[in-house]
């Protein structure tokens, strides 16, 4: 009976549905089978749409979020679905020549300029709140290596005049605040600088190694509600100034560097019971590599929830690099409320890849109401995906550099991966280094991306092709694709950039 309810045929399922009931708690996993037979099995090849740069869809399916190709424009669509009429049966068809117009799939709701003559949106930055009702972008003027040192400044992090984060009602378009960061450093590329958690954004300055908390408020403002890292408690500069201590601040370590280095030092203290024992290892543990301790800095912040922080530190070289794999770094459990700092993992350890591998899903809290975001193929979820990442560990030929790769992914960027069922693991097998859930530009293949149906190995459920349709191209120039999955709908689109050459445009759709 089940397999007769697995069948192929989409009518039968339907029909079949009817007299089977799935199991507690698996209702939405048996409907998202029924995407096996529901995929994009038609593409329409370089359509005629207007040359901005597509971001990606939130996760309700209801915007498409693009930028214009001089980063100063904001342009929000929203999906709608082809339709035409026929007067015989329209299958027989060949679809009109509307088809081939980017506005037959996606309505435009609204264009809004976000920056200034100076400035540039970062087409890579964009976060949205629970409930879709608000989006959160970032503009910034061009950065400086040749910035001048300032007190409390880390040296060697780089310098951006200004940087503005706008809250966006993504209804309307309507600009609600925005906070400005002068004279500072914070990571926007693929949302790494901000972290958003249900009403909460932590953003981090790497400039100045400050963790800034902002709440959103219903009303549409964004309220600064704490600041880690020269201060950990609200009055803890006030302190300082009762007790005449303020002028010589300079000499004090950071408040959030403290809590790390007290916790490095209780750690290694009770390492050793024996007391005469104890100072020779503190000694070898703790002061022979004290400065290095006190050089790590900030790299990456994310939520575990409303009141931990999992802070990633590490040396300065490294919080503004492109690799991080081969980089000492730790990682550190902060409880914002009590200002302590829970546990401490180095990027080798066993424990913490343990944990990475078994319960990874609670290193990225999805919002609770969305039915699509928490379906997320993982490791942790998915046998599927644990058999994949236990099969390259076995590959590996060291086992603590294969544990510093993994553990480079930490912590989780927000809002990276597509909750498209097409990139279910135990619905298609797909090969990851040409396509994912994860929200990368990737390396265009000359062949199309095939699909495969988990169920039946030896059946490519649909593909994917970026680019022309005839495939004829220049093999020497460098061509990047990027790929836009919708959350529910199979429709998705392929973006294939070339150097000095139009953008192509595909859709992928079911006819």
């Amino acid at each position: 009976m089940v397999g007769f309810f697995r069948s192929g045929n989409l009518a039968t399922r339907v029909f079949d549905r009817q007299f089977l009931s799935p199991r507690p708690g698996a209702t939405v996993n048996t409907v998202r089978q029924f995407y096996e037979n529901l995929v994009p099995s038609y593409t329409i090849y370089d359509v005629e749409c207007p040359d901005y740069s597509f971001r990606k869809f939130t996760d309700d399916g209801k915007y498409l979020v693009a930028f214009s190709r001089n980063h100063q424009d904001l342009i929000v669509y929203r999906p709608i679905w082809l339709t035409f009429s026929c007067h015989e049966e329209c299958d027989s068809h060949d679809l009109p020549d509307q088809a081939r117009r980017f506005d037959s799939f996606f309505k435009q709701l609204y264009s809004i300029s976000l920056a200034s003559s100076n400035e540039y949106i970062c087409k890579d930055f964009f976060l949205y709140m629970e409930g879709h009702k608000y989006g959160l972008f970032a503009t910034s003027t061009a950065q400086s290596n040749d910035s001048s040192a300032t007190e409390g400044a880390i040296h060697g992090v780089p310098s951006i005049e200004k940087i503005t984060f706008y809250l966006v009602r993504l209804e309307d378009g309507a600009i609600l605040d925005e906070k400005a960061f002068c004279n500072d450093f914070i990571n926007l590329a693929h949302s790494i600088g901000a972290y958003l958690y249900e009403d909460l954004v932590c953003i981090v300055s790497l400039r100045y190694q400050t963790i800034h908390v902002l709440q959103i408020r219903d009303s549409g403002n964004l309220v600064e509600v704490r600041r880690i890292g020269a201060f950990c408690q609200e009055d803890d500069e006030l302190y300082l100034h009762s007790h005449g201590q303020a002028a010589q601040g300079s000499s004090f370590l950071p408040g959030i560097k403290q809590r790390l280095l007290s916790f490095i030092f209780r750690k290694t203290w009770n390492e050793e019971p024996d007391q005469t024992l104890r100072v020779q290892h503190l000694k070898k543990k703790f002061y022979f590599h004290f400065q290095d301790y006190v050089d790590l800095i900030i790299w990456k912040v994310q939520f575990l929830d409303r009141h931990h922080l999992f802070i990633k530190f590490g040396s300065v070289d490294g919080g503004v690099s492109r690799s991080t794999e081969q980089n000492l770094a730790f990682f550190a459990v902060y409880n914002m409320e009590t200002t302590e700092i829970v546990s401490l993992y180095q990027n080798s350890s066993e424990e913490l890849y343990s944990l990475f591998e078994h319960f990874y899903d609670h290193f990225h809290a999805n919002p609770q109401n969305s039915s699509h975001g928490n379906f997320i193929s993982s490791h942790s979820n998915s046998v599927h995906a644990l058999d994949q990442l236990r099969t390259i560990k076995n590959k590996a030929s060291s086992s603590p550099q294969f544990v510093k790769k993994m553990m480079a992914s930490l912590p989780y960027t927000c809002q990276s991966q597509s909750p498209s069922p097409y990139f279910d693991l135990t619905l298609f097998r797909y090969d990851e280094k040409l396509i994912s859930a994860i929200d990368r530009h990737r390396n265009c293949t000359e062949h199309p991306i095939k699909f495969i149906s988990v169920r039946q190995p030896n059946v490519v459920k649909f593909k994917i092709k970026p680019g022309s349709d005839s495939g004829a191209s220049d093999s020497r120039a460098k061509r990047i694709s990027s790929f836009l999955f919708h959350p529910f709908f199979p429709l998705a689109l392929s973006i294939q950039q070339t150097y000095m050459q139009p953008t192509v445009v595909n859709v992928h759709f079911r006819r």
